[in-house]
């Protein structure tokens, strides 16, 4: 049953994946993942979700905020469209409408939290589909052309529709916790909380950081 169950999370995540990424293209960096159930996290999990849940909370406050002010409407808030950044590479990135305007105020709340703990690797809000519209600036530095620095150091505005990715985003319950293989190499943890913005789920914010053994 255990190695069932864990066929059935590739071929579901596959068929999620393709149907998003025949358009968008496919990231291949979780070859391997686990789902922590509630009742076993431990005690820097709480810690790590406290975080996440606070972070969360601003962020939608941020996304509304740009709506009730006017800056954005909630159309283009909610809007779906990726619009491919060229010259393009691989893997591709994407502006939108809002991108923008959370380079400017979603960028410092990610960056705030990331310097409160040295055991966190990432914190980033992902859209519903995983898109990741403004990194945390150690994330977001200029393109090289060496890809091995690339992939590590320039991270922004991608879509990581990998299986950790994509339950990550879609996830509407309190939080999910998952450990998996980063497309960079490293084992972490991943734990997300869902955003929802006036109401309506919009994404995640996802805080990626190494899980004691």
């Amino acid at each position: 049953m255990k190695n069932l169950n864990f066929i059935v999370i590739l071929l579901f995540g596959f068929l999620i994946i393709f149907n998003i990424t025949g358009i968008y293209g496919v990231d291949k960096s979780t070859v391997i993942r686990r789902a922590i159930d509630a009742k076993d996290i431990s005690a820097l999990d709480k810690k790590i979700l406290k975080l996440t849940k606070a972070a969360a909370k601003e962020c939608a406050e941020v996304l509304e905020k740009a709506i009730d002010q006017g800056v954005l409407s909630e159309e283009e808030v909610f809007s779906t469209l990726y619009f491919p950044v060229l010259p393009l590479r691989s893997p591709p990135t994407f502006t939108t409408f809002y991108d923008t305007y959370t380079d400017e105020f979603i960028t410092p709340i990610e960056d705030k939290y990331l310097a409160s703990r040295d055991d966190l690797i990432f914190v980033a809000l992902v859209d519903k589909n995983g898109y990741l519209p403004s990194h945390n600036t150690k994330f977001s530095q200029k393109l090289i052309g060496d890809r091995v620095l690339d992939l590590k150091l320039n991270r922004t505005k991608r879509i990581f529709n990998d299986i950790t990715g994509f339950f990550a985003a879609k996830n509407k319950k309190e939080f999910l916790l998952q450990i998996y293989i980063r497309d960079t190499g490293e084992i972490m943890a991943d734990l997300s909380v869902p955003v929802f913005v006036l109401g309506r789920h919009w994404g995640a914010v996802r805080i990626g950081y190494i899980r004691e053994k």
